[in-house]
C-alpha cells in the first residue's frame, strides 16, 4: 500500500465520525422526530427506547466489525478490508435513505449493518497508520485518525444546520444519504508508486505475513501482551467515562432542551465540532512535546473540571446560565479533542505488538463501540428530560422526581 492509501484510510475515519454525529444530531431535526416518533403536545418526540436503539445499534455493529477486521486483514489485506466495508456500507445507507416513515425497525437494521462497515473502517485506519509511520511521526499520524473523526462530526453538524429546518423528509434523508458519495470516492481512489517509506512498509507487510497464520485473539491476553491489551482497551473506557457521548454527541439537542432556538442550537452544534477540530490540531504538536501519558492524564482532569462547570451552571434556570452551559460545552470540546480524543487512537495503535496489531486494534474498537453502546442506552432519557426541563425542576432533583407519562 502507498501514501495515497493513508488518505484512503483516513476517509474511513471521517465516515465513522459523520455517522456517529448524524445519529444523535438528527434528534434535533423536527421532521425526523415526526416521521419516527409521536406527537406530544405541539411537538414530536422519539421514545427513549427508540433513541437508545438508534444510537446504540451502530456501536453493536462496530463491535463485530472491529473484531472481524483482524481476520479479514490477514486474508485480503487492508485495502480488501476497506473494499468490503464500502460494499456493506453502501447497502446499509440505501436502506436508511429509502426507509418509509414509522418503519423504525428497518431504519434500525440499516444502522446496524452500517455499523459493521464503520468498525472495519476505523480499525483499518488506526492499524495502517501505526504500521507505515516512522517512529517520530507515529503520534501525529495515529492522532490524525481522531482528527478525521472530528472532521466527519463537523461535516455532519454543518449538514444538519443547513438542512435541519427543511419541512420535508429530505431534512434527514439527505444527511443519511450523503455517505454514498464519500464511499464512491473510496472505491475510486488508487495508489501511487513507492515513496520514502517503501522499505518500512514492505518490512511491516513481510512481518505481518510471517505471523498471520500463527496469531489468534487469545494471544492478546497471554504473557506481556495482556498488559498491552488492557492499556489499549482502557483508553477507550476512560474516553466514555469522561462523558463524551452526552456532552458532545447530544450537544445540539441538549442546547434545545436548555432553551435555545433550533437555529441557534444548530449553530452551537457546529461550533462544538469546529472547536474540536482546532483542539485536535493542537494535539498533533503537544503529543510529542508533552508525551502521551501526561497529556491524557491532564485531559481527563480538564474534562472533569469542565463537567463540574456544566453541572453547577445548570442549577439556575436563567438565560445567562444556559449560555454558561453552552460555553462550558464548547470548552469541553476543545479540551477533549486536544487530549483524550486523539491520544486514545495514538496509544492503542502504538501499544500493541507488530504481529498482533490488527487484532489488538480490533479489540480496542470493540470496547470503544461497547462503551458507546452502553452510554447511548443509558443517556437517552430525553423524553423525561423534556418534561423535567419544561417543569423547571432543579437538575439536582432530577433523580427523585417522578414523571407522569
Amino acid at each position: 500500500m502507498s501514501t495515497a492509501d493513508g488518505r484512503f484510510c483516513g476517509l474511513g475515519a471521517i465516515l465513522w465520525g459523520y455517522d456517529a454525529q448524524i445519529g444523535t444530531g438528527l434528534l434535533s431535526v423536527p421532521f425526523y422526530r415526526r416521521d419516527f416518533g409521536y406527537q406530544l403536545g405541539v411537538d414530536y418526540v422519539i421514545p427513549a427506547r427508540w433513541q437508545s436503539a438508534f444510537n446504540s445499534v451502530s456501536s453493536i455493529g462496530g463491535m463485530f466489525g472491529g473484531l472481524a477486521v483482524g481476520w479479514i486483514a490477514d486474508r485480503v489485506g487492508h485495502r480488501g478490508a476497506i473494499t468490503i466495508a464500502c460494499i456493506i456500507s453502501i447497502a446499509a445507507v440505501f436502506m436508511q435513505f429509502f426507509c418509509p416513515p414509522h418503519q423504525n425497525a428497518l431504519l434500525l437494521i440499516g444502522k446496524l449493518v452500517n455499523g459493521v462497515a464503520l468498525g472495519i473502517y476505523i480499525s483499518t485506519a488506526a492499524a495502517y497508520c501505526a504500521e507505515i509511520s516512522p517512529t517520530p511521526l507515529r503520534g501525529i499520524t495515529t492522532g490524525c485518525v481522531n482528527l478525521w473523526i472530528v472532521v466527519g462530526q463537523f461535516m455532519a453538524n454543518c449538514v444538519i444546520q443547513g438542512l435541519g429546518s427543511r419541512e420535508d423528509r429530505y431534512a434527514y434523508r439527505i444527511p443519511l444519504g450523503q455517505n454514498q458519495r464519500s464511499k464512491a470516492v473510496l472505491l475510486a481512489l488508487g495508489t501511487k508508486e513507492a515513496d520514502l517509506h517503501l522499505r518500512q512498509i514492505q518490512a511491516t507487510i513481510a512481518l505481518e505475513d510471517l505471523y498471520a497464520a500463527e496469531t489468534t485473539y487469545w494471544q492478546c491476553f497471554r504473557g506481556t501482551n495482556l498488559r498491552r491489551t488492557i492499556i489499549a482497551l482502557m483508553v477507550f473506557v476512560l474516553q466514555q467515562i469522561v462523558g463524551v457521548i452526552f456532552v458532545l454527541g447530544y450537544s445540539t439537542y441538549f442546547f434545545q432542551l436548555a432553551g435555545f432556538k433550533s437555529s441557534d442550537s444548530f449553530k452551537l452544534g457546529v461550533g462544538v465540532t469546529a472547536i474540536g477540530v482546532v483542539g485536535n490540531l493542537t494535539a498533533l504538536y503537544s503529543v510529542n512535546r508533552f508525551g502521551r501519558r501526561p497529556l491524557f492524564l491532564w485531559g481527563m482532569i480538564g474534562c472533569t473540571a469542565v463537567n463540574f462547570g456544566i453541572g453547577f451552571s445548570s442549577i439556575s434556570n436563567t438565560k445567562a446560565a444556559s449560555w454558561v452551559e453552552a460555553i462550558f460545552t464548547l470548552i469541553f470540546g476543545f479540551v477533549y479533542q486536544g487530549s483524550i480524543g486523539p491520544l486514545g487512537y495514538v496509544i492503542f495503535s502504538e501499544i500493541s505488538s507488530a504481529k498482533l496489531r490488527s487484532k489488538t486494534v480490533g479489540l480496542g474498537i470493540f470496547v470503544n463501540s461497547l462503551c458507546g453502546m452502553l452510554a447511548s442506552i443509558v443517556i437517552p432519557t430525553v423524553d423525561e428530560l423534556d418534561a423535567l426541563f419544561e417543569a423547571k425542576v432543579s437538575s439536582r432533583k432530577f433523580a427523585e422526581t417522578s414523571i407522569v407519562r
